[in-house]
């Protein structure tokens, strides 16, 4: 039996690193790492859906500041770009940027409308201890 899979919209949300599956971590970050260059690096935006889902859960248990910035790939250009956020109040665009301190987890979600892939990269880790997860999901809505 044939199991047709349209890459149409959806409203839950698809985990990126394992479409169909559940709780897959995308990234563990215990270092700093390089950004994304390579049209396969990052994740696949599964049926090209709209809206990126970003779940940070920090396990050091010691002061350690980590910083994480959302890259996106356009096949078009073949270019990594930060994704940017609009700030309404100054009506400036900024990188993604995500900042959490010793055991704090966030959820956040950015339009990704269009990118083809997305990356997550560390650019600031100090401190010990088990590390940053990131769990990236996509959907329509």
């Amino acid at each position: 039996m044939q199991n047709y899979q349209s890459g149409g919209r959806t409203r839950n949300i698809v985990n990126a690193a394992n479409p169909g599956g559940a709780a897959t971590i995308a990234n563990t970050f215990t270092s700093v790492t390089a950004a994304p260059t390579q049209s396969t690096d990052g994740y696949a935006n599964f049926g090209t859906q709209k809206m990126l889902h970003i779940v940070t859960q920090n396990n050091n248990t010691d002061g350690t500041d980590v910083k994480i910035v959302v890259w996106g790939y356009h096949s078009f250009s073949g270019v990594w770009a930060k994704i940017n956020i609009f700030d309404g109040n100054d009506g400036k665009s900024q990188p993604l940027i995500i900042e959490t301190n010793k055991e704090i987890s966030h959820h956040c979600f950015v339009n990704i409308e269009g990118v083809e892939r997305v990356a997550v990269q560390c650019y600031a880790y100090t401190g010990t201890g088990d590390g940053m997860n990131v769990w990236l999901g996509v959907n329509t809505i």
